[in-house]
């Protein structure tokens, strides 16, 4: 095994990690506050770890689900009957299409698609 291969490797690694160090080391140091203790009584400290206001008002946007859970719901129902019986409801009534065979001309001659 050559020495001097492998000092290099190892060289570069511990730089590697260095520089991976200080870059964590750096983005901590550069953090306005930690939790809501660093910050006045009308702000909180946030997830980019800078202290911000308290809103105003509050807003509260209230949501129905019902359609989505409903169709979420009736699929997860097909699904469980296909997987059971291993075959799909209502698929005898639609027509299978067919598909019009058409002849191509190529050097050899014709042929089918």
């Amino acid at each position: 095994m050559d020495k001097k291969g492998s000092l290099g490797l190892i060289a570069a690694i511990i730089v590697l990690a260095l520089v991976i160090l200080a870059y964590i080391l750096v983005s901590v140091a550069e953090r306005e506050c930690f939790s809501n203790r660093d910050c006045s009584d009308n702000a909180y400290c946030s997830t980019d770890y800078k202290c911000h206001q308290y809103p105003d008002k509050i807003l509260v946007n209230d949501n129905n689900y019902f359609s989505s859970a409903l169709v979420f719901g009736i699929l997860l129902v097909v699904a469980a009957y296909v997987y059971k019986t291993g075959k799909i409801p209502f698929a005898n009534k639609f027509k299978k299409i067919k598909r019009k065979k058409r002849k191509v001309e190529t050097e050899d001659g014709y042929i089918e698609i």
